[in-house]
């Protein structure tokens, strides 16, 4: 009866396990909304992974990531931007200056 009962167990949990255990790469570039222009050194971070974005904007993150987790952009002189990552792989995203 216990084995019988460890095997529906792992029935149970062996799919939750492949989801959360596949990594996803997460990537984009961070413009400026009004000018477009890319905006270099704004951290990205998704389920406490980070990256900073490069002198033409671009990001890749990777990590074990779900549809739930949000994306938090920041960069000085602009507005803090958050959004869930869902079940796309490219956020390209633009940045409002703080007034």
């Amino acid at each position: 009866m216990s084995r019988m009962k460890n095997l529906k167990h792992l029935f149970l949990t062996l799919p939750l396990i492949a989801t959360l255990g596949g990594c996803m790469t997460i990537s984009g570039v961070v413009r400026d909304k009004p000018t477009g222009n890319p905006i270099s050194s704004a951290s990205v971070t998704i389920n406490n992974v980070s990256a900073t974005t490069n002198a033409m904007g671009a990001y890749s993150v990777t990590g074990p990531f779900i549809p739930q987790h949000v994306i938090f952009v920041n960069a000085p002189g602009y507005n803090i931007y958050t959004k869930s990552v869902g079940r796309d792989q490219i956020h390209d995203i633009e940045l409002t200056p703080r007034q």
